[in-house]
């Protein structure tokens, strides 16, 4: 049975953030010396932690401290939406602690592949780090909404071990079935198996995430070995009103577990939004989810008073339905798979859905 722990953190002090983990570290079991530990964060985009876009750079200091005084190598690193790493760690500032602890940076830059039989129909992915070169994985996902799947937990944050640049090629392979995706991101997570998921939810975001959402002081942290089952619990608490795609998945085959809950003064939360794409479509089943996805899922589309024309939205469009060469940007409907990468990572917040 896995064991998850939840508790308070009503703000990033990093006396208290020691003092969960010192305590939570013990309860899974957790035990590290001399190891080399990639820290993993959620790393979106370079925005600022007021945003609640990134795992906070406090958390990933506190964290790099308890490792680095067990003699570990400690590694950071992600694999940014259209950054580099470099600078997203920069204007995330993430980048503070790296330098001043002497952390090193994981550019998941590499072209490592990997096999799987796992629940996708895919048998092969591309990563952009070894999992295996690492001894400890330590997943940091934020706590906040998706535009596509609803949530990004701890299973949807191995995402970021695919490439910056073969990302939208596993969009255009889903397609507008978020099932498929589901499948596809929990098959990377199996593959990469962190060692360790680290949610931070003291600043979250509901609404229309996953940049664009509205922050949320919830002082919510939480851990376990398996994060499917912290994900789980965390659906749980938000008192959702059916399973999101990944997890229906998940339970459909038989990856949930049941888990023991070591509670440290976790707080409730309560009147979490979702983004409003999850509004028509979240709970139907079957046929008629397809049916009503066709004809009622929503569609993104450019705030002309917000859009600085860059081009990203274009750039990482995995169906290539955006234009740029207007004013402003076009998109073409029919093309469209529904994936908000455009919603996602737009640096200006310009594309609502």
């Amino acid at each position: 049975m896995s064991k998850i722990v939840a508790g308070r953190c009503d703000r990033y002090d990093a006396v208290e953030l020691r003092r969960f983990f010192d305590r939570a570290f013990t309860e899974v079991g957790l035990v590290f010396d001399h190891q080399r530990v990639l820290l993993k964060p959620n790393l979106l985009s370079g925005k600022s932690p007021q945003k609640a876009v990134n795992t906070h750079p406090q958390l990933v200091s506190v964290l790099a401290e308890i490792f680095l005084e067990k003699s570990c190598e400690v590694y950071v690193g992600d694999s940014p939406g259209y950054e580099s790493t470099e600078k997203a760690l920069r204007n995330s500032g993430i980048m503070d602690a790296v330098r001043e602890l002497g952390l090193k940076v994981a550019s998941f830059d590499k072209r490592v592949i990997r096999k799987s039989h796992g629940i996708s129909p895919y048998r092969e992915f591309l990563l952009g780090e070894d999992p295996a070169s690492f001894d400890l994985i330590v997943n940091l996902p934020k706590l906040k909404t998706h535009a596509m799947m609803g949530l990004t937990l701890g299973v949807k944050n191995m995402f970021g071990f695919v490439p910056r640049f073969e990302k939208a090629k596993w969009h255009l392979k889903a397609g507008r079935d978020p099932l498929l995706f589901a499948g596809i991101l929990i098959d990377i997570y199996r593959l990469v198996n962190p060692s360790i998921t680290i949610l931070d939810g003291v600043l979250a975001m509901d609404g229309d995430g996953p940049s664009s959402g509205r922050p949320r002081d919830l002082g919510v942290i939480a851990l376990s070995r398996d994060a499917l089952t912290l994900d789980a619990f965390i659906e749980g608490c938000l008192a959702l009103p059916s399973p999101l795609p990944l997890l229906r998945l998940a339970r459909e085959k038989d990856l949930v577990g049941q888990a023991e809950v070591v509670d440290l003064g976790m707080p409730p939360i309560r009147d979490f939004l979702l983004p409003k794409t999850m509004d028509v479509i979240g709970n139907l089943p079957g046929a008629v989810h397809h049916t009503m996805k066709r004809l009622f899922v929503r569609k993104p589309k450019c705030m002309q008073d917000l859009c600085k024309r860059c081009g990203i939205c274009a750039r990482v469009c995995p169906a290539s339905a955006i234009r740029t060469d207007e004013e402003f940007p076009v998109f073409d409907y029919k093309k469209c798979i529904r994936c908000y990468c455009c919603q996602e990572l737009c640096p200006e917040s310009a594309i609502r859905v």
